[in-house]
Parts: C-alpha cells; sequence; structure tokens
C-alpha cells in the first residue's frame, strides 16, 4: 500500500499540530512567498561544520562531486531541534549527533519540517534509520520527503518521496505525485533491518527527478507530467495505522543537507523512468 502523505485524521490516534511558537510557513503568507522565490539558510544557526566523507563515501554529493551544501544540519549543537517545526504528538529530540523521531504506541503521527529551507530546484540529502521496539501492535512506517512550502499538500499531490519503509520492510519504496492523479513510484531492494543506516537523495531540476539509494542512481523521472514545479520544503514523517495500537519506533537521522544545481554532476544519472500509476481524487 502507498502511503506518500496523510489522507485522513485518525479517530483513535493523536493527530500532529505544531507546538506553541513554532513557526508555520502556511501561517506566514510573506515567508510562503519569500521562500517560493528562493532558498533561505539561516546563518549557520541549525548546523555545524559539514563532517568529512569517509574513504569510501555513503553520500550521493560526494561521489556525483555537488560541492559545498547550501543548507544543512548535522543535528550536533542542541538538544532541542532548532529550526525545525515538530509535531505536538511524539517526541522529537537531537539525541547523540542524530535527529530522532520518537513515536509511541497511540501517537499515530510524528513530524519534523525545516523551517529554514525550501527550493523548487536542487539536491536534497539524508542518512536515515529506524527502529522498532518488542511487543505488540503493527509496525510504524517512515518517511523522507518533500512537500509543498505552502502548506497546500492536497491529499500527497506535488509531494515527493525519497524513502518509505517499514523496519523488515524488503524494499524502500520512492515517489512522487502530481495533479491530477498521478502516481510515479519505484522500489528499491535494500537491507531494512533495525537501526541500519541508508543514504536517500532525489535532484530536482526544470526537465527531470532523479532518486539515489546509497550513493546510486536508481530512477530518472524525464516525462513533464512529474514535474510540479512547485517549492519544497523537506520533512521527516513516522506514519501510524488509522485505528491500530502500533509498536514503539524512533526514526533517527545522522544528517541532512541541500545542494543547489551549480555544479553539474560528474558521473551519469541516466537511469530507468518511474512507474506510473493513478491515485484516488485529491482533497
Amino acid at each position: 500500500m502507498w502511503l506518500l502523505l496523510p489522507t485522513v485524521k485518525p479517530m483513535s490516534l493523536q493527530t500532529a499540530r505544531p507546538r506553541p511558537g513554532a513557526l508555520s510557513l502556511a501561517l506566514v503568507p510573506s515567508l510562503a512567498l519569500t521562500l517560493a522565490a528562493s532558498t533561505l539558510v539561516a546563518g549557520g544557526t541549525t548546523a555545524s561544520a559539514v563532517e568529512p566523507s569517509p574513504g569510501h563515501p555513503t553520500n550521493a554529493g560526494a561521489i556525483f562531486k555537488w560541492g559545498n551544501p547550501a543548507w544543512h544540519d548535522e543535528f550536533k549543537t542542541q538538544a532541542e531541534p532548532l529550526g525545525w517545526e515538530v509535531s505536538e504528538a511524539g517526541t522529537v529530540v537531537n539525541r547523540n549527533g542524530m535527529l530522532t523521531l520518537m513515536a509511541g504506541r497511540e501517537d499515530g503521527l510524528v513530524t519534523a519540517t525545516s523551517t529554514e529551507q525550501a527550493a523548487a530546484e536542487g539536491r536534497w540529502e539524508a542518512r536515515v534509520r529506524m527502529r522498532n521496539y518488542r511487543g505488540t501492535g503493527a509496525r510504524y512506517r517512515v518517511f523522507w520527503e518533500l512537500v509543498p512550502a505552502d502548506g497546500a499538500e492536497r491529499c500527497g499531490a506535488s509531494g515527493i518521496v525519497m524513502a518509505s519503509y517499514r523496519v523488515n520492510a524488503k524494499r524502500a519504496k520512492g515517489a512522487v505525485r502530481t495533479l491530477p492523479d498521478l502516481d510515479f513510484r519505484f522500489g528499491r531492494k535494500l537491507n531494512l533491518a533495525r537501526d541500519e543506516f541508508h543514504t536517500f537523495a532525489v535532484e530536482v531540476t526544470s526537465d527531470h527527478i532523479s532518486w539515489f539509494v546509497d550513493t546510486k542512481v536508481v530512477r530518472t523521472e524525464r516525462r513533464p507530467e512529474a514535474l510540479s514545479g512547485v517549492t519544497f520544503k523537506p520533512r521527516f514523517r513516522v506514519q501510524g495505522i488509522e485505528g491500530q495500537q502500533m509498536k514503539p519506533a524512533w526514526m533517527q537521522m545522522d544528517w541532512a543537507r541541500y545542494y543547489t544545481l551549480a555544479r553539474p554532476n560528474r558521473k551519469s544519472i541516466e537511469a530507468k523512468p518511474m512507474r506510473l500509476k493513478t491515485y484516488p481524487t485529491p482533497c
């Protein structure tokens, strides 16, 4: 089952709400217009220096030579994640140098959405892992995704998913939806056991979208119908199942980065296109 974005508000689970004082792009029209025009960088308030790549890089940015990130967060500098709007449900903290989303049995939906980075084009990448805790209940699903900066998600239309999976699933899934009802998708076979790190990235330009998994380009979609042209902001999400008690779960990010398109890819990004499906009428 493909679940790009929440389409219902579970009756038996808590729904996500911004914490008091959290900055909402959808509620600040002037900021939303600014984000639509350019990428915002918060003067280094949320990010320490980018950690050097190891001898065998695990990030596509190093392999494809994207240069220095225009925005990044290494999650090293504070307990509370600055520059991220977090849900009231669950717990979102920086823990051991990682952005950590903790979902309990009845939290339902836990999110962290950047308030400091947005762009219509560029490259986004993050190193992600997930764990479920033992006990009865259904398994949460995690999402590393881009959502419209103006807050108009329309039940998933115009959203991009770099990765979505559950612990011990056989494949991580990626997708992009566009109006009126087009759903471009793929699956990548991976070891998704508890605490296994993987690096997922996407490149969005005026004529294509490319997905990268563990430094390999896995899909390049060039059909114009896949390109919404909206301005995106990054979001991490832990999603429960309506009406079910869940196993407690964590989603952890070692870092998150955004690169411009100023440097061309050093290696070819040719790859198979996505599989084209349709989705139910959007909201």
